[in-house]
């Protein structure tokens, strides 16, 4: 059974859009890991993310946590596949929210 768990969306000054990416799946992940889950479908609509995971790509933004992030996916069944940008219109709808507001909320 698949399930809707939650959203967030964060304001993080001036970053460029990979770095965003690799934010919010990081903090995805750290939550997913909170909850406890054991099976976790990561749904990402940058490749660059999905294709980090795969080569376990060392990510220098977020170092510490990322290594924390592809840990706790080692442990878990975990799935990463690739979006369309357009197939995503929920996360651009967040990531505008969390722009034009300047704040983050869950």
């Amino acid at each position: 059974m698949r399930e809707f768990i939650g959203v967030f969306s964060a304001f993080l000054e001036v970053q460029t859009g990979l770095v965003a990416e690799f934010y919010g799946v990081i903090h995805a992940m750290e939550e997913a890991q909170k909850m406890g889950l054991t099976n976790v479908w990561l749904e990402c609509d940058s490749a660059l993310v999905c294709a980090a995971f795969t080569a376990r790509t060392n990510v220098h933004w977020f170092r510490n946590r990322w290594n924390t992030c592809l840990n706790y996916y080692e442990k878990i069944r975990f799935r990463v596949t690739h979006i369309f940008r357009e197939g995503n219109v929920c996360a651009n709808k967040l990531t505008n929210l969390g722009f034009i507001h300047r704040k983050s909320f869950y």
